[in-house]
């Protein structure tokens, strides 16, 4: 199959500001399919916002597989299957010349009767919202060698609307049916590190008003500012094709005060899980995590629990 080969364009404002209307119109130039060039991996899987990374943290890398030269990309979709909680998320993002990404992700979160049970409904409806995201690398390689120590350094943003912030946000005190987050993200690559086996490690640091990603809503009674949160990954390539990976991540969340015109306390903490990933070429990537979204209560009547919610995670892409 044969690579089409584009002269990159210079990056402007103009460029980075159409962030904002990603779509998979952006490929209306030919888009470059990268069977060479990148390692196999280096393009990540998609965490749950659409952007490049892992299971729910954002790393430097640029979606896909295109290089410096051409243009790539994916689509993915996303289950995660907590007690009282569905979530489903699916997009697309394209990569430009190893340097821009532009993403597109829409989440659903099904809640079950238990948890509506104080907002005196008895339904189950859900809870739908869009990501609009955009990344630029700034410096550095992913790939270590003795002439690349820097990581590779990328910043972000993440645009999000809450398309059904009156129906429980709201009532819950949130502020705000949209919000942005910004992100810069460090990612490494170590050839060889473990053992003889590949090690991926990344940090980010999340400016966020956010309550659970947005699908709360932003800000809240106890809160309405940006707060700083950091997210980490890891992981270990178990062969030496970078096939198979094994890895765990953790994600801070700030506290808004969520819950309080009810009476109860919604306390958002961590999100956390431990993630295998299945790698077997450059057009597909299945990723199956335990994951746990902190304490998420299991009713909203006043005085409860909350309930601890672990569950499984499963996420498919499709790189081009």
């Amino acid at each position: 199959m044969r690579t089409i080969k584009l002269k990159p364009p210079k990056l402007s404002s103009s460029l980075l500001g159409c962030g904002m209307a990603v779509g998979l119109c952006v490929t209306g130039m030919p888009a470059a399919l990268a069977d060479e060039g990148r390692l196999l991996a280096t393009g990540g899987a998609t965490q749950i916002e659409g952007s490049a990374g892992g299971g729910i943290v954002p790393w430097a890398l640029i979606s896909g597989y295109g290089t410096e030269d051409e243009v790539g990309g994916t689509a993915f979709l996303t289950n995660v299957d907590v007690p009282h909680y569905n979530l489903v998320s699916g997009g697309a993002a394209v990569g430009l010349y190893d340097r821009v990404e532009l993403s597109y992700a829409r989440q659903r979160l099904g809640l079950d009767n238990t948890v509506l049970s104080g907002l005196g409904l008895n339904t189950s409806p859900a809870i739908r919202q869009d990501i609009f995201g955009v990344k630029v690398k700034l410096l550095g390689d992913a790939i270590f060698s003795q002439d690349t120590l820097m990581p590779q350094v990328s910043v972000g943003m993440q645009y999000k609307r809450n398309l059904d912030f009156d129906f429980i946000p709201k009532t819950l005190g949130a502020r705000s049916a949209d919000g942005t987050d910004f992100y810069v993200a460090a990612t490494k690559l170590f050839l060889g590190g473990l053992d003889g086996r590949n090690v991926l490690l990344n940090g980010t640091i999340r400016m966020t008003k956010a309550n659970q990603m947005g699908l709360l809503g932003f800000g809240g009674p106890g809160n309405n500012t940006y707060q700083a949160e950091f997210e980490g990954s890891a992981g270990v390539f178990l062969d030496r094709a970078n096939t198979w990976m094994i890895g765990a991540e953790y994600r801070q969340n700030p506290d808004n005060g969520l819950g309080a015109p009810l009476g109860v306390s919604l306390h958002q903490s961590a999100y956390k899980d431990a993630y295998v990933a299945y790698i077997p070429n450059k057009r597909f990537a299945l990723v199956a995590a335990y994951a746990n979204l902190g304490s998420l209560p299991a009713t909203t009547q006043p005085g409860a629990n909350s309930s601890n919610n672990s569950g499984m995670y499963l996420s498919g892409q499709f790189s081009f």
